[in-house]
């Protein structure tokens, strides 16, 4: 399940469980609910083009609210509360199946009440685990977490399309809803809350979100991640606008063997999120990060230079899976353990919201720019735009002296932290 450190934490253990089960039922209920909405539903197609913004849009909505919301309600209550608002979306999504009520704009609402859960639960999690394993073990932490939900991507939708076959596509949200339940039991495992500041010494919200941003914009370092973050999250969003259609339209890819290929990149996944915090500790999370940098553009080219030589089409697209999963998990793991070292505790949460805000929303800004490109241009240009906004994430990096520095400066760490592993 993770590193033996971790490993012997049951605290840590349940919060493995909760999240992992979370990730799992919210697999299931993607892929349960695109069905539903199309072969049970009959929606529309700008109905089910809702779907993907939907579930994205928790963080643009509220993000920089949520990191407030956790310092004030508390961690672990939190995290309980978003998975039973979970439960209760999707249990009435499925009674209103069962009594013949459910509706396309039910489940889209599902969504966007999944997502916007998730954004606040993130925000518990990523400041609970330094908590519970101590600021040394968050690449392991972290480590441990992504192969799970990396195994979880790997199996879900092949679960979902199994039990499709057994259940209308809407009523197996009742799985999902299990999950939570399951999830529950591991978060229950956590150690109370801290008492909460009393009302009078709290800050406002408004000076909450603003304290979170101005040490986001005053510490240089956090920045550089951040930007490097999301300008690879907001390529990424271009290209995943226009790689299916390239693949299953302009390659005429069977479906089937497109599925299969897409697997890969959670093997990669998982390969990364094992490997991530041994590069970092070889190498050091800074220099992990500009590797991991370097390989999203070069993942990225392989795609649509298929376009050149098409009877290469599946190993390439396989290959460009494969190191996607793999620069995935090295930028995630030591992106966490890094930003997690950065903050001060006591910010940890509202910045952590606001950076997930940042990085987050350029997905869906992405994504969008990206559908507009394709109409506009065609698929070929599209990807190759990507490649070219991919390479700019490294800039971010090599402006902060990376690769001659392997970890953050003495000066760039909040007062006493657990300190990171020295690099050689």
């Amino acid at each position: 399940m993770a590193a033996s450190g971790v490993a012997s934490l049951p605290a840590f253990r349940g919060l493995w469980l909760a999240t992992t089960a979370v990730h799992a039922g919210s697999d299931i209920a993607v892929f349960a609910v695109s069905v539903g909405m199309i072969t049970v539903l009959g929606a529309s197609p700008f109905e089910a083009g809702l779907a993907a913004p939907l579930s994205s849009a928790g963080p643009l909505l509220f993000g920089l609210v949520a990191g407030v919301a956790v310092d004030r309600w508390g961690q672990r209550r939190t995290m309980l509360a978003m998975t039973w608002l979970r439960a209760a979306a999707y249990a009435c999504a499925v009674a209103s199946f069962f009594c013949g009520w459910l509706q396309a704009w039910q489940l889209l609402l599902v969504i966007l009440v999944v997502s916007i859960a998730d954004v606040f639960f993130m925000a518990a999690y990523t400041s609970v685990l330094p908590r519970l394993v101590g600021r040394h073990r968050i690449a392991d932490a972290s480590s441990s977490v992504m192969v799970a939900e990396q195994v979880v991507s790997l199996a879900g939708p092949a679960a979902g399309g199994i039990l499709v076959r057994f259940l209308p596509a809407p009523a197996v949200l009742a799985v999902s809803a299990a999950m939570q339940l399951i999830a529950a039991a591991g978060l229950s495992r956590l150690p109370p809350d801290n008492p909460a500041l009393p009302k009078p010494d709290r800050p406002g919200v408004r000076e909450s979100i603003a304290t979170g941003i101005r040490f986001i914009a005053g510490h240089r370092l956090l920045l550089a991640l951040i930007l490097t973050t999301a300008t690879n999250n907001f390529a990424a969003g271009i290209y995943q606008a226009a790689e299916t259609w390239f693949i299953l339209h302009d390659l005429a890819m069977d479906p089937a063997l497109f599925g299969a290929i897409w697997s890969v990149s959670a093997v990669g996944g998982i390969a990364g999120a094992v490997l991530a915090p041994r590069v970092g500790r070889a190498m050091g999370p800074l220099r992990a990060m500009l590797l991991a940098a370097v390989m999203m553009p070069v993942n990225f080219a392989l795609i649509p230079l298929t376009a050149l030589w098409p009877h290469l089409a599946v190993p390439g697209i396989g290959l460009s899976f494969t190191l996607f999963g793999l620069a995935l998990g090295l930028m995630m793991v030591n992106s966490a353990a890094l930003t997690t070292a950065l903050i001060p505790d006591d910010l940890l949460a509202r910045v952590s919201s606001t950076r997930r805000t940042l990085t987050q929303g350029a997905v869906v800004l992405g994504g969008v720019l990206g559908a507009l490109l394709l109409g506009w241009i065609g698929a070929v240009p599209t990807l190759w735009l990507a490649v070219a906004v991919a390479l700019g994430q490294c800039v971010f990096l090599l402006r902060m002296g990376v690769p001659r520095r392997g970890i953050p400066l003495p000066s760039e760490l909040p007062a006493e932290p657990d300190p990171l592993p020295a690099a050689p």
